[in-house]
């Protein structure tokens, strides 16, 4: 049994994915069932606590999604106190504008980022940010975005451009998030869009730790 502490949980269609860190490696994983699926709707899993778990690697992982873990066992611990502070102490958070996140690999197209397999695969699928602006909730297409603004560099010339990330998690949105707070990000699994001959793996915000 391993302590991990539960960092985020996420929509993903009808079930939710379960981000943790373990206490005695400090890795990401993120918590399977047995039969390789996501967590219920339902989960008793939540942000922000502690539970002892027995866990095994997947054996069919698909970078940059290499944080699956299949959970056998689970024993609540209890509630963490003062998550950010813990996560400062424990993580490495990326700092800037969107183009630090996820080695640098990131593709930004209509307002969104990805990631492709003919441009690069990051070394993980999740990771903490600390954004140099702050993002602000908005709606698109009855969706709830974080917008932000971040600098485009052709040549000498500086643009300003914007970012529109998914927010996928459960906690209700707040109106903005400041810049340096800490946010957590992760890459949606592997999917090719209507008109794109390729898969692409999405970049969307899971959480904020205020």
């Amino acid at each position: 049994m391993e302590r991990v502490l539960v960092v985020a949980k996420t929509h993903m269609g009808n079930a939710a994915c379960v981000g943790g860190l373990t206490r005695d490696t400090n890795k990401s994983i993120r918590l399977l069932r047995p039969d390789r699926s996501n967590q219920p709707i339902n989960t008793p899993f939540d942000v922000g606590q502690v539970w002892e778990l027995e866990f095994y690697q997947s054996p069919q992982v698909t970078p940059p999604h290499v944080e699956d873990v299949i959970v056998t066992s689970e024993r609540y611990i209890g509630l963490q106190a003062n998550l950010r502070t813990i996560l400062m102490q424990r993580v490495e958070p990326w700092q800037g504008g969107p183009k630090a996140l996820f080695d640098g690999l990131l593709v930004f197209e209509n307002m969104r980022g990805y990631i492709s397999k003919s441009t690069g695969i990051p070394k993980n699928s999740t990771g903490y940010w600390c954004p140099d602006r702050s993002l602000t909730l908005t709606y698109r297409n009855e969706k709830l975005y974080y917008q932000m603004k971040y600098d485009i560099f052709v040549g000498h010339n500086r643009y300003e451009g914007t970012l529109f990330i998914p927010y996928v998690g459960f906690s209700e949105p707040i109106q903005q998030i400041s810049t340096n707070a800490l946010v957590r990000v992760s890459l949606a699994r592997w999917w090719t869009p209507p008109g794109v001959n390729e898969e692409r793996c999405y970049l969307q915000l899971s959480g904020w730790y205020l």
